[in-house]
């Protein structure tokens, strides 16, 4: 996901995978995003999408913030119901 502006509270709540790329602000991260390392192919494949599109990052692609998915969601809850029954 790209944003060229600001970004509101809890961004990327709960994403498991993914990418969002932020021109503007973000007031607060949700559960498990994270702060990725920005690239020169992050900024290269950026420069491109917003080109097709005759858009270009406020301050430059180079200068997004690149949020990820820290992965500690993946496994939280792995049983299936009937095995949770079994468990309790």
């Amino acid at each position: 996901m790209i944003v060229l502006g600001d970004a509101g509270k809890n961004l990327g709540d709960s994403m498991y995978d993914g990418t969002i790329f932020v021109g503007g602000t973000i007031e607060s991260l949700g559960v498990d995003a994270v702060p990725g390392d920005m690239t020169d192919l992050d900024c290269a494949w950026l420069e491109r999408k917003l080109g097709m599109y005759g858009l270009k990052a406020p301050n430059g692609a180079a200068n997004m913030t690149k949020i990820v998915a820290g992965k500690q969601l993946w496994n939280y809850d792995n049983l299936e119901p009937s095995e949770k029954k079994i468990v309790l």
